[in-house]
């Protein structure tokens, strides 16, 4: 992907999830992420963070449990499991989060288990949000 289209693809996502979403309490970074809230089909609530700095890749985040639909493969996906939070030794001493700094804070990103996609195209991104959209309301969560 070049530099150029990369800018465009990024773009467009965020035009797309500004469309959609509302921007999260905690406000998006003037230049590295956004962060968005909105509520599912079936009124849960969801919180995504797309990385739109020029020198990243387009990655989105989101809750692993409201991606789970989303075929193995069928997109670019990592795992990052709340198991590996605070892992690494942080140069002033304690343990690096280890995940995007915007993240740390959220809500619901903040503490659990996450799936960054790296979106390739305006149609990656809408399969994750049909996914999410599909995710149901908690009994016991506190949202």
């Amino acid at each position: 992907m070049t530099e150029g289209s990369r800018a465009n693809l990024k773009r467009a996502i965020v035009s797309r999830l500004d469309s959609i979403a509302e921007e999260h309490r905690l406000g998006h970074q003037a230049a590295y992420a956004n962060r968005y809230k909105m509520r599912s089909l079936h009124d849960a609530p969801i919180e995504l963070m797309f990385e739109k700095h020029p020198e990243t890749e387009p990655h989105l985040w989101a809750l692993a449990a409201q991606v789970a639909a989303i075929p193995e493969g069928s997109l670019v996906a990592e795992p990052y499991p709340k198991a590996d939070l605070y892992k690494v030794p942080a140069k002033g001493g304690g343990m690096q989060y280890g995940r995007h700094s915007a993240l740390e804070d959220m809500t619901l990103l903040g503490r659990a288990d996450l799936v960054r996609f790296t979106l390739r195209s305006v149609a990656d991104l809408d399969v994750v949000l049909s996914a999410v959209m599909q995710a149901k309301r908690q009994v016991s969560g506190g949202d």
